[in-house]
């Protein structure tokens, strides 16, 4: 009989344990459950390639553009999804107004329902200058200007998904 009891106390402390520990996991958002993994690579790509545009830098000065290929994250219930990342740099001449850039850029992502911040850095001739957009369409992008070079760079959403 007593055999009996300690089996049910331990699976009363393993159902516990098992419905304390599910509170620990927060659920999924309803953007990673309902957004697909083409839709997250495709909200990311649109986003970068009208920034691009918008910013109006000579073509010839970018690097050339690599397909976005899925990349391992962690969604907010700590299990693991897909995202996607984009990386361009443009490097040329004359160097772009950072002030026209940066209000370009604001602007756009702003309309894109993207929160921005804008990180001045810059000491003496030294421009450096971060410009962030986080929001619904992307999890974060960014251009980062210093003399001669703008870098455009984006992490897509992260989705439920599997590599």
């Amino acid at each position: 009989m007593a055999n009996i009891s300690r089996r049910i106390v331990g699976s009363g402390v393993v159902a516990l344990l098992g419905v304390l520990l599910a509170g620990c996991t927060s659920p999924l958002t309803d953007q990673e459950q309902t957004m697909t993994p083409e839709e997250s690579k495709n909200s990311l790509a649109e986003l970068m390639s009208s920034t691009r545009e918008l910013m109006a830098l000579p073509e010839d000065g970018w690097d050339p553009e690599y397909p976005l290929a899925a990349d391992p994250c962690t969604l907010s219930n700590r299990s693991m999804g897909i995202n996607y990342i984009d990386v361009r740099t443009w490097a040329g001449s004359p160097d772009p107004a950072p002030e026209e850039l940066i209000s370009t850029v604001r602007d756009h992502w702003e309309s894109a329902g993207l929160a921005v911040t804008i990180a001045d850095q810059t000491k003496g001739d030294d421009t450096l200058i971060r410009v962030i957009g986080r929001g619904d369409a992307v999890r974060n992008i960014r251009i980062v200007i210093i003399p001669g070079q703008v870098t455009l760079d984006g992490e897509s959403v992260c989705v439920v998904g599997e590599l």
